[in-house]
């Protein structure tokens, strides 16, 4: 049987399962074999996509981490804080880029703008290898970062288009891996290329820049072909399937049209600042380690090249173990125990650094940090994600969260100080302090999402209509 809603394009094969919509009152029936097999495709040509389109993102950004143990410190003359103050400029126009290239995602399309960006970074990227005083690495920083803004938010967003609520944890859930992994693969990467060292004139630093370049530029390019813009458009999706990607969209807000109440319902609600101060603290410890654990490993006794792959394994675990908790997380919608979990095991890995034991130790307690490194920031944003509603409040609360949150990496740059090493005390203890904060605020948030949700189940008690819209609806129920 064909159950037919007001417009054509909502058209799906009517079955026993029934989708409330997040604003309380729409119920659209889908058949559940259909979409599962929706699900499945998307799963298969979307997520792949993204995850290795954050994977070189991140995997440009932070080899500069690599570079510094392999000599670009001594060929640009860098002294004192010159090499923090380079790791941290990345995020001044991180930070100001953000939200108006994320608006311009929105207006331009995904299938345009994502491969834009990829380019653009692309080439910054690789005339970093060109770089021959402190000035012109600081100002191919600068690009970089203006480059490289828009695309971790505009990921999360992308995700939200294309899943349901409760299907959002374990696909974005592949951005945070990506994360892992590129420093897996960084790690990997500066090892088998530094081996090019003085090959053609340059030094393997240099080469470390052009090749990963390049790979990401010919990326870039396939992009045209790879990210669609909404359900309706997905090559891979016949008509059906298209219709019913759509409709069970619909009752989640996605297509709702833009309303300026919207974005003001985002600005006043305090969750999306507390998860911003959530995302802040994290991103401190977050990305001060991805780009000084090469240092750090190296303090510990070993070479530079055996510093190099000796973080593999450690990125490599917080890969496994960031799917498996996300994949749980979504299947039991609880986001604020994992992170409260997984901050106690950060919390441990800094202690035991600042504890500065024997080298095994200290080796071990890196393992501890990347054991939960990516779980905090990656649900914290999935957290915000689903508890967002309508599509443009989800948004706007997603650009507030990325703009307070990679401000962190201001900090994050300034902590690890060469004349520490390789105790590092000051980026072990600003690191532990700040992942406290985290959880500490966690328990916060959970607070304040459990009391709406109890003054949601009073309402509904007491009887009345439902008007409430988006996550306002009594309907709506707030994971925790």
């Amino acid at each position: 049987m064909m159950e037919k809603k007001d417009s054509p394009d909502a058209q799906v094969i009517a079955q026993d399962t029934d989708v409330t919509s997040e604003g309380g009152t729409d119920h659209v029936y889908i058949d559940p074999v259909l979409e599962k097999k929706v699900v499945r495709k998307l799963d298969l040509h979307i997520v792949p996509v993204f995850m290795i389109c954050y994977l070189i993102s991140f995997l440009d950004r932070s080899n500069l981490g690599n570079a510094k143990i392999s000599g670009l410190e001594t060929d640009l003359n860098l002294v004192g804080n010159q090499f923090n103050v380079a790791a941290s400029v990345f995020y001044v126009t991180y930070v100001v880029f953000e939200v108006p290239l994320v608006i311009l995602f929105k207006i331009v399309g995904p299938s345009k703008m994502i491969p834009v960006i990829m380019m653009s970074w692309s080439l910054v990227t690789t005339f970093t290898g060109f770089c021959q005083s402190y000035g012109s690495l600081l100002a191919c920083r600068l690009l970089l970062g203006a480059c490289e803004s828009a695309l971790f938010p505009a990921l999360n967003l992308y995700v939200a288009m294309f899943w349901k609520r409760e299907e959002i944890a374990r696909r974005a859930s592949g951005i945070g891996i990506s994360l892992a992994l590129a420093g897996a693969f960084g790690g990997l990467f500066a090892w088998a290329i530094l081996q090019m060292d003085g090959t053609a004139g340059y030094p393997g630093w240099r080469w470390l820049y052009f090749i990963e370049g390049s790979v990401s530029f010919g990326l870039g390019i396939t992009a045209f072909w790879l990210f669609p813009d909404n359900p309706e458009t997905a090559y891979f999706l016949n008509e059906e399937e298209r219709k019913l990607a759509k409709a069970r969209l619909e009752a989640g807000g996605n297509y709702e049209p833009f309303d300026w109440v919207h974005v003001k319902a985002a600005f006043r609600d305090p969750v999306c600042w507390l998860s911003g101060f959530i995302q802040f603290n994290a991103d401190i410890y977050n990305y001060s380690i991805s780009t000084f654990l090469p240092s750090i490993i190296r303090g510990i006794g070993y070479t530079s090249l055996q510093a190099q792959y000796l973080t593999i394994p450690c990125y490599v675990l917080g890969a496994a173990v960031y799917f498996g908790v996300a994949t749980v997380s979504d299947k039991i919608k609880r986001r604020g125990p994992f992170i409260l979990c997984a901050g106690i095991v950060i919390m441990t890995g800094y202690a035991v650094l600042l504890g500065n034991p024997a080298p095994g130790v200290r080796y071990f307690a890196c393992f501890l940090v990347l054991f939960g490194a990516p779980i905090i920031p990656g649900l914290n944003l999935s957290w915000l994600n689903t508890n967002m509603s309508p599509h443009y409040k989800r948004a706007t609360a997603i650009g507030i969260n990325q703009t307070i949150g990679n401000s962190g990496g201001l900090i994050a740059g300034q902590i690890y100080l060469s004349r520490e090493s390789p105790g590092y005390k000051t980026g072990h203890a600003v690191s532990l302090t700040a992942c406290g904060l985290t959880w500490c605020c966690t328990w916060v948030m959970m607070w304040i999402l459990s009391r709406r949700n109890a003054e949601k189940d009073k309402k509904a008690l007491a009887g009345g209509p439902d008007d409430g819209k988006g996550d306002h609806a009594v309907s709506f129920r707030y994971q925790l």
